[in-house]
């Protein structure tokens, strides 16, 4: 009698709790509102990437009348690199985030956009970009379980250093911070040490003599005042045209109704291009605040970046020959696309 006794209060229980979670159900359906954590790149709400976010969400709320509301977590907040985000957001960590391509390594489509001394000009990124987004976004979902919200394209790379680096032979015997394993391969072929180090400590490895300088962004320098750990910034050496990517926990993007996708999506794009718009606009007085600040600009010849170029090329035509055949075709197809 016991035994029935228990077993009935098992059922009931697990009867009320079903009906408890039916009636949540009904009642989150009902109000049809959402709280998001969306993972920003850098480490600082006050970075230009931050204020755009800011209005960002602040567009999303009001269009929404606040169904839709997001909060802005710079990286390492909550813990999590922002290197990590396209996994933190796959796993449901957080419902949105952002990257870099060049750290979605496991995704080898993505790291067509990785490669050192490729992109020129704003042109070609934008060109790369369009040619690789169908296989981009089906690689975001296929291999980390996320929506490809889409892509800002920050000002180029340039190298900021402890010592001036005005020909490839300037290079050798130096360390430098190297944030992933494109710009790792390029350095070791211009005779330099690469250092992976993640962007949130950049300045302190710096600072202590880890690494004796940094490829990065001239707007991001400025945010977390590398120009006080190092001296030269150079003109000629630009690796990189970083690609930030944004990316949507599946699941929370499908739990979202059509109209809230829709908003979503609309002010993703405006965002997108607002950001790097800014970026570009901001490029030539970021390079005069930093000499402003103290530190000295370096010209390259164009006989030394065609050596960096030879050098860089070393890297993408081995990387070919180790990837996968349809993420060495999608590179085929960029190389063409942008004339290279």
């Amino acid at each position: 009698m016991r035994l029935a006794t228990a077993k009935f209060l098992r059922l009931g229980l697990r009867a009320g709790m079903a009906a408890l979670l039916l009636v949540a159900a009904q009642s989150a359906s009902a109000d049809d509102s959402f709280k998001w954590r969306f993972g920003i790149y850098f480490p600082s709400i006050d970075s230009l990437e931050g204020q755009q976010a800011q209005a960002f969400v602040k567009a999303v709320a009001e269009r929404s009348d606040n169904r839709l509301q997001i909060d802005i977590f710079p990286s390492g907040m909550l813990g999590f690199s922002s290197f990590t985000h396209h996994r933190v957001v796959g796993d449901g960590l957080l419902e949105m985030g952002t990257t870099m391509s060049a750290a979605m390594i496991e995704s080898p489509e993505w790291e067509t956009l990785s490669h050192t001394m490729l992109f020129t000009t704003r042109d070609d990124v934008g060109t790369a970009w369009k040619i690789a987004l169908p296989d981009l976004a089906t690689a975001a979902e296929r291999d980390f379980h996320t929506r490809l919200l889409g892509a800002f394209m920050a000002e180029p790379d340039h190298m900021l250093s402890k010592t001036a680096l005005p020909t490839v032979e300037s290079w050798k015997g130096h360390k430098y911070r190297a944030w992933q394993k494109q710009l790792a391969c390029w350095f070791e072929q211009m005779g330099a040490t690469p250092m992976v180090i993640p962007y949130n400590e950049a300045y302190t490895a710096m600072a202590t003599g880890v690494v004796e300088g940094n490829s990065g962004g001239l707007q991001a320098a400025l945010d977390v005042k590398l120009n006080e750990v190092t001296k030269y910034v150079s003109t000629g050496w630009t690796p990189n045209i970083p690609i930030y990517v944004t990316l949507v926990n599946e699941q929370a993007w499908t739990a979202l109704p059509a109209d809230l996708q829709q908003i979503l999506s609309e002010e993703a794009d405006k965002y997108f291009t607002t950001t790097t718009d800014a970026y570009w606009a901001a490029m030539p007085q970021n390079l005069d605040s930093l000499v402003a600040k103290g530190m000295e600009k370096v010209d390259v010849s164009p006989e030394e970046l065609d050596k960096g170029r030879a050098a860089a090329r070393v890297c993408w035509d081995n990387w070919m020959g180790e990837t996968t055949p349809e993420a060495s075709a999608l590179m085929t197809k960029i190389l063409d696309g942008i004339g290279k």
